[in-house]
């Protein structure tokens, strides 16, 4: 007789290793799936707990497989203004925090401003957040987080001034007079700007602090799995080792992936995969260029609404192809943000070179971060290659008609074309991008399907045609986003011997109403065998 610490029963449990398939019961040993089968069978079962789901719909738990953790927990301790529509309330919401923090000398710090929303069509400049401090230094990002506003005394502090000459040409917007006018874009922000700040990353307990901060909400949503982005350049033992901290008290209540942008450590053979089913290392992370929303995505042809610019390349080409090779060679997950089709160009060249030059055989999967403007040739070449989609399809409630006037008609017809990724063949998984977009993964789920805002606009979705089923989009977060990190094999689907990491929900997701799936509440969330949040019906 099978025994197992816990059985599930009367469910209505997706197993998503095809599509419709279901099961009613389930049972739970040691962290894995023991048994699936009817509730008949599991009443025989051998176990001393068992759990009636009355009905409830169980799907695999959810994987993020691109955001920033830490910076997702910091993001609480900024002004929000991803709702503001104008400068004047921008600087108006700003003043409200300065007033409340009266007597503090730290950064005052404001987050999401989306410049599509702001009806100036620009970002404020040093001049205009002088109005709020001029003593204090204050900085804003963009939604997207390639671009930073700030005011005056933060340039002083930068040393920012006439004719400053940034390393990357064109991440330093200047006047007439050759003067800052208080953005910083890409990598000048990093380089300039970022290590002045009070936000203390490199602090572990400051981090162990946030993640504590934030760990129960995001198990409210139904996430086991982070795939994190790291905030810091070079903080990649710090970090693996935070989480490890936290996993030992007790203190982390899903598993976390931490990719980095950091310099191989091969000097201790670390690579893709080493640690455990709990925490481990991920991909190396590459950049190519910068954002659609920042006109920092590198394109082919120039933006629709700025004829005279098509974005920045953050390196050459040679460049960019070494970094992949020397990663690929070296048996590295390559992780690469890409959004413009020159970007994506560069970055095809680099990978196939990679491939057709391997000093080694290596299992090793490319991940192309965003992959939001693509040309149809670009798709062709990547169904010969192995690599994976990281996309977001949460930015799609954020664009309506302003896609259009950034990119065109004709380019926008390939805008994440989630539709004709899958069709040829290619695998696409989900993420947010938190703190840019909102972490919950049903959120991301229901703009798959709609292509809409959750408040329905445009009113037929954006590029409809490209929009996908739900049994596909909650692929993208569950079996897919396993396959991305080669953990197919452990967990993703619900099956016999694979980790029980699952989700119950109030309502069923592929019945409900399409535009009402971000409504759907998680009444439990379970890592490992163990309920690690419960929400009282």
């Amino acid at each position: 007789m099978i025994k197992a610490d816990c059985v599930y029963l009367n469910g209505v449990i997706y197993t998503m290793a095809s599509e419709d398939e279901t099961v009613e019961a389930m049972a739970v040993l040691n962290g894995k799936i023991v048994f699936i089968g009817t509730t008949e069978e599991a009443r025989k079962l051998a176990t001393r707990n068992v759990v009636d789901l009355e009905g409830k719909t169980v799907v695999p738990g959810f994987t993020d497989t691109h955001m920033h953790l830490m910076m997702d927990c910091e993001k609480r301790m900024k002004v929000d203004l991803l709702n503001a529509t104008s400068i004047e309330e921008i600087i108006s919401l700003m003043k409200i925090r300065e007033k409340e923090e009266r007597g503090t000398d730290g950064w005052l710090m404001g987050s999401t401003l989306h410049v599509e929303k702001i009806k100036e069509g620009r970002f404020p400049t040093r001049y205009e957040l002088d109005q709020i401090s001029t003593t204090r230094p204050i900085i804003i990002t963009s939604y997207c987080l390639h671009t930073a506003m700030v005011n005056s005394k933060a340039l002083e502090m930068a040393k920012i001034g006439k004719g400053f000459k940034p390393e990357v040409e064109g991440t330093i917007d200047m006047d007439e007079n050759d003067e800052p006018i208080g953005i910083v874009r890409e990598t000048a922000y990093k380089s300039y700007i970022e290590p002045l700040m009070n936000v203390d990353l490199s602090d572990e307990e400051f981090r162990k602090e946030l993640v504590r901060s934030q760990a129960e909400t995001y198990s409210s949503m139904g996430i086991t799995t982070f795939q994190t982005y790291s905030a810091l350049g070079d903080e990649l033992a710090e970090y693996l080792y935070t989480y490890k901290e936290l996993d030992e008290t007790g203190e982390l209540p899903f598993r976390v992936i931490v990719n980095t942008a950091a310099e191989l450590p091969k000097s201790v053979g670390l690579v893709s995969g080493m640690g455990s089913d709990k925490i481990k290392y991920g991909a190396k992370k590459i950049f190519s260029d910068g954002s659609l929303n920042s006109r920092s995505a590198a394109l082919m042809e120039p933006y629709s609404d700025a004829p005279d610019e098509t974005g920045i390349l953050l390196c050459s080409q040679e460049e960019l192809t070494a970094q992949i090779k020397e990663a690929y060679d070296y048996g590295m997950d390559v992780a690469i943000h890409t959004i413009g089709d020159l970007s994506m160009e560069m970055v095809l060249n680099g990978i196939e070179t990679a491939v057709a030059t391997a000093t080694k055989k290596t299992d090793a999967r490319f991940r192309i971060i965003h992959a939001m403007v693509v040309q149809e040739q670009q798709i062709m070449r990547m169904k010969k290659l192995p690599v994976i989609l990281d996309l977001q399809p949460v930015f799609l409630r954020n664009w309506g008609d302003a896609l259009f006037d950034r990119i065109g008609t004709e380019r926008a017809k390939l805008f994440i074309p989630m539709r004709k990724y899958i069709d040829e063949g290619l695998i696409i998984t989900g993420g947010s991008d938190a703190p840019v977009e909102d972490v919950n993964p049903l959120i991301g789920i229901q703009c798959a399907v709609t292509r809409k805002s959750l408040e329905g606009k445009p009113e037929n979705g954006l590029i409809p045609e490209q929009a996908i089923t739900v049994y596909e989009a909650v692929c993208m977060f569950t079996k897919n986003a396993a396959y991305c990190t080669h953990e197919e094999n452990i967990k993703g689907t619900i099956e016999l011997g694979k980790l029980a990491d699952f989700v119950v929900l109030d309502q069923d997701i592929f019945k409900v109403n399409i535009e009402e799936i971000h409504n759907i509440k998680v009444l439990k969330t379970v890592l490992d065998g163990d309920i690690v949040y419960s929400r009282e019906v």
